[in-house]
C-alpha cells in the first residue's frame, strides 16, 4: 500500500468555454489533495484555453497543454505521455464528480491493491434529473472474474449471453482510477477506426490485461447530457467509408479475443454481435446522408459486408429484452427486409429523441405516484 499517491487527471478541452471553469474547480476542491489536473487544450476556437490559462495560474496542481486539434482519443494520450502520477484518471470537460470520488476511489485501490477501481455513474439530463447509468458492487474482481463478470457483459451488451445482472456497464473511462504503471508496461492507450469508440478500445484493453480490479457501488461521477447539442439520435454525423472503417475495428477486437486465448465459441458469437453493430451504425451513418434516394440506401446496404454476414450467418445471439433495435430491427435485416428495417430504424431514433427532449418518461412517472 502506497498512502497518499500522486493521482493525474486527464481532462481534454476542446470549445468548452460555459462549463470548462466549473469542472476544473469541481476537480481541485475535491477532498483528494494529492493530484496533478492535466488539462489538454485540443485547438479550442473560443475562449477555453485563455479561460485555462488562468485557472493554472492561480493553482500550481494544474498543468496546462495546447495542441493542435487530434481529437479526444489523441488528446488523452497526449494526458497519458505527460502525466507524473502513480494513478490515472480521465474526466470530460463538462461532467461533474461527487467531492470525494477520487478520495473514496484512491483509498480503495490502495487498501485493495489493485490495479484499476471503477466506479458508478449517474446520467444528468437537461431538467438536472439524474439517473443511474452504470452500477457496480463492492467487490474485488480476480482476473477470471475479470473476463466473466465485467469483460464479457460489457461486450455482449444488449444479448442474452454472458450477462452480470447485478451491475450496469458500459464502456466508460471516466469512471475509471488505473495504475499508471499498468498502462506503462502493458502499452494502454486510446486509440479509434470511426470517432467515438477509443473508450472501448481501452476498457478492452484494461480488462484483458488487468490482474485484479476493484468496483464500488457509491455512484460518484455525473455524465452531463444535453439533448440540444446529442446529435445522435435524429441528426447523426455521416462518416465516409464506415463499413471499412467498423470491419478494421471489428478485425482489431477479434484480434484481441484471440491474443487473450478467449475460446473460439465466444468469438463466433461476439462477432455477430459486432457485426449488429455495424449493421445499425451503417442505418444511422445512412440516416445522416442527405446526397442519396431511398433505392441507392437500400442498395448500398444490400452489398455491404456487415449486412451480408448478418443475414447468412448460423452463429446468432438472442437480443436482451428491452434493446429494441436489436429486437426488431435486426430480425428485418436477417430476413432481408431492408427498406423496412432502414424506416424503422429512423422512426425509433425519432421517437426516442422526442421522448428525452420532452421528458415523457419522467411524466409518465409522475402521473402513476399519483394513483
Amino acid at each position: 500500500m502506497k498512502p497518499n499517491a500522486k493521482l493525474s487527471i486527464i481532462l481534454p478541452v476542446f470549445n468548452g468555454e460555459k462549463y470548462i471553469e466549473n469542472t476544473i474547480n469541481n476537480i481541485i476542491n475535491s477532498s483528494y489533495k494529492n493530484l496533478e489536473l492535466l488539462l489538454i487544450d485540443d485547438g479550442s476556437t473560443d475562449s477555453s484555453y485563455e479561460i485555462c490559462k488562468i485557472c493554472a495560474a492561480s493553482n500550481n496542481k494544474i498543468q496546462l497543454f495546447h495542441k493542435k486539434n487530434g481529437g479526444i482519443a489523441d488528446a488523452r494520450n497526449y494526458g497519458l505521455d505527460h502525466a507524473t502520477g502513480e494513478y490515472i484518471a480521465f474526466c470530460d470537460q463538462d461532467d461533474e464528480i461527487d467531492c470525494d470520488m477520487y478520495q473514496r476511489m484512491m483509498d480503495r485501490i490502495l487498501s485493495d491493491g489493485s490495479q484499476a477501481v471503477l466506479c458508478g455513474c449517474y446520467r444528468k439530463k437537461k431538467n438536472g434529473k439524474k439517473i443511474i447509468y452504470e452500477r457496480y458492487e463492492d467487490k474485488i474482481y480476480n482476473k477470471e472474474q475479470i473476463k466473466n463478470e465485467l469483460f464479457f457483459p460489457m461486450m455482449f451488451r444488449g444479448f442474452e449471453v454472458y450477462t452480470n445482472k447485478e451491475i450496469i456497464i458500459y464502456p466508460t473511462i471516466w469512471k475509471c482510477i488505473i495504475e499508471r504503471k499498468l498502462i506503462i508496461e502493458e502499452h494502454l492507450k486510446f486509440f479509434s477506426f470511426v470517432s467515438h469508440e477509443d473508450d472501448l478500445i481501452m476498457m478492452l484493453q484494461l480488462f484483458l490485461k488487468a490482474d485484479q480490479i476493484s468496483t464500488l457501488s457509491d455512484i460518484l461521477y455525473c455524465w452531463n447530457t444535453n439533448m440540444e447539442s446529442e446529435t445522435y439520435h435524429c441528426r447523426k454525423k455521416y462518416h465516409d467509408n464506415l463499413e471499412v472503417k467498423q470491419q478494421k475495428l471489428t478485425n482489431y477486437i477479434i484480434n484481441e479475443f484471440e491474443q487473450s486465448g478467449i475460446q473460439r465459441s465466444i468469438i463466433s458469437e461476439y462477432n455477430y454481435v459486432q457485426q449488429c453493430h455495424n449493421v445499425l451504425a451503417l442505418l444511422d451513418n445512412l440516416t445522416a446522408s442527405n446526397k442519396e434516394s431511398l433505392f441507392r440506401i437500400v442498395k448500398r446496404l444490400k452489398r455491404e459486408s456487415s449486412v451480408i454476414y448478418i443475414q447468412i450467418t448460423s452463429d446468432t445471439v438472442k437480443p436482451a429484452k428491452g434493446f429494441i433495435r436489436n429486437t426488431v430491427v435486426i430480425p428485418l435485416i436477417r430476413k432481408k427486409y431492408i427498406l423496412i428495417a432502414f424506416l424503422l430504424n429512423i422512426c425509433i431514433d425519432r421517437i426516442r429523441f422526442w421522448v428525452e427532449k420532452h421528458y415523457i418518461a419522467e411524466r409518465i412517472e409522475r402521473m402513476l405516484k399519483k394513483r
